[in-house]
């Protein structure tokens, strides 16, 4: 056989027939040790440029790589194929590709990323790598685990994948001594790490290089990339120093983001604050709609949609604020205003997410989509405003998806929320004040006194009553935003799809929630 009948068997369905989906881990993890806003960031461009050079390392061997879909005939192409966009972690390919193929790979991205961070910091802080050499290539051996599976269609392959996850074989490295001051996994790196006894004073000297190297011109507790209190793993300092450009550029050129630190909450000048909208979404039940999706055309479809969809999505947000990551069909980001216009109008922070919704379903993906936002306050630390992202998120998914939850958080901590199916996001336009007023021009205090003098008179129940009845509170509803509102309280099939439950205690919660989250947002004043 030569060469060119060989290639085509490989790249052919019907002589070889054989599926192979590549994923890696821990992913999960990786993100949710993201205390910041940079590292999370980092962190998705890491993960973006691994699966990329696994699409490589499959181009180049001829195997049809049918997700990610990627528009690529030529596989030396491949070098200049955007990244930043976001690459999922889950790559499905017609042609023989072995574990050892997808190994190598990742292995090689992952120490061109190690190797280019611990050059950088032995270059421009003139440090010996002896000191800390091991626990350096411990992390470039064992951070990440291939999972490799294969099948004759592409369900089978995705089962045995499935299968094989199972079996994990990875092997975290250890630590001694004091942990990361960010999330508190694994040792402080610094250039003597190697050794067991901790310098607290070296350690000191070398974060307060460290910042002002990276950020000569920041303000001593406020720099761009890491401040000179901060104590962090290797992994952490990885994901931050693959956000400045020396090193991403030096890694691949579309890693860098240069409009990063824009994002504006504080103007430290005129002591002004401002509110910030944080966001985090995916879609519904991706793994079901995959296990339908029985041909490489399907499957191909899809993930060309959903590039196509975080694509314009990024390119539509961008003078809203940064979309953080958008790879596959996650995504989150964060709203905030420009230095000509630093506040934002909290009422367009609803019209935009009534068009997200409109946005995903011209997307044409098949299924739907459940978010978490949070209006953060300028003081709540990003570290928990992202965790209330995540909760948020996870909300809108336990209580049916297909919903949004919407979080006001508050600078002591404390929030209200309102999460409802994405259909009844809208009812808020449809509030109406004594004065029949509307829109722009409704006064919100109107209701929202209401509620709080019905509620201190227990005539709408607490959360804690036995037995509480919704009547009043529904009464409330249909009064300032409109008589066909009751109708959809009065069966219990409605009343679960509104609220996630049949009980009148969660359509007491639902219309508090809704009227407190408007009162928020929609109010005039």
């Amino acid at each position: 056989m030569d060469v060119l009948t060989q290639e085509k068997s490989q790249t052919s369905e019907s002589v070889s027939g054989k599926y192979t989906v590549i994923t890696f881990a821990p992913v999960q993890g990786f993100i949710e040790k993201s205390r910041k806003l940079r590292d999370l960031y980092g962190a998705s461009q890491i993960l973006s440029y691994l699966s990329w050079k696994i699409v490589c390392a499959a181009n180049s061997k001829n195997c049809e790589v049918i997700s990610p879909a990627i528009a690529i005939d030529d596989a030396s192409e491949m070098a200049n194929v955007d990244i930043v966009q976001g690459m999922p972690n889950r790559i499905l390919i017609l042609g023989d590709f072995s574990h050892n193929d997808a190994q190598k790979a990742l292995t090689e991205g992952w120490k061109e990323i190690v190797t280019a961070c611990r050059g950088w910091l032995r270059d421009n802080l003139q440090i010996d790598d002896e000191g800390w050499f091991n626990s350096w290539t411990r992390w470039q051996i064992h951070a990440w685990e291939v999972f490799w599976g294969s099948g004759a269609d592409i369900e089978l392959a995705m089962r045995d994948l499935e299968t094989r996850k199972l079996r994990r074989a990875w092997t975290v490295p250890n630590w001694n001594g004091e942990s990361s001051s960010l999330s508190g996994h694994d040792a402080i790196a610094h250039p003597n790490m190697d050794s067991l006894g901790t310098n607290e004073a070296e350690i000191k000297s070398f974060y307060k290089r460290l910042a002002e190297v990276l950020d000569p011109s920041g303000d001593e507790n406020d720099r761009a990339y890491i401040n000179e209190n901060e104590r962090l793993s290797i992994p952490e300092l990885i994901k931050r120093l693959v956000t400045y450009g020396a090193i991403a550029r030096h890694i691949h050129r579309d890693l860098y983001a240069p409009t990063f630190r824009e994002v504006l909450r504080k103007d430290d000048k005129s002591g002004a604050t401002y509110w910030t909208g944080w966001f985090m979404g995916d879609g519904d039940k991706v793994g079901d709609h995959l296990k339908r999706l029985t041909d490489n055309a399907s499957v191909t479809q899809f993930s060309q949609s959903l590039r196509a969809w975080g694509k314009k999505f990024q390119t539509d947000f961008d003078k809203k604020g940064r979309v953080v990551y958008a790879g596959g069909d996650d995504f989150l980001g964060v709203m905030y205003g420009d230095k000509q216009t630093p506040k934002l109008d909290s009422r367009e922070v609803i019209e935009w997410l009534l068009d997200l919704r409109g946005s995903w379903e011209k997307g044409n993906l098949g299924i739907t989509l459940s978010v978490g936002f949070v209006w953060a306050g300028h003081s709540v630390p990003q570290r928990d405003v992202l965790q209330h992202c995540r909760e948020a998120e996870k909300l809108a998914k336990n209580l049916g998806r297909d919903r949004v939850t919407i979080r006001v958080l508050f600078n002591n901590g404390q929030f209200v929320q309102w999460t409802t199916p994405w259909k009844y996001l809208e009812w808020l336009k449809d509030y109406r004040d004594r004065n029949d007023n509307t829109g722009k021009d409704a006064n919100w205090s109107h209701v929202y006194t209401d509620l709080a003098q019905l509620k201190a008179r227990h005539a709408i129940p607490p959360e804690t009553a036995e037995h509480p009845s919704d009547y009043l509170a529904i009464e409330l509803l249909t009064l300032y935003f409109g008589e066909d509102k009751r109708k959809m309280f009065s069966k219990a099939k409605d009343r679960k799809h509104l609220t996630g439950e049949k009980d009148e205690k969660s359509v007491i919660a639902w219309i508090e929630g809704m009227i407190l989250v408007g009162w928020q947002l929609c109010s005039n004043i």
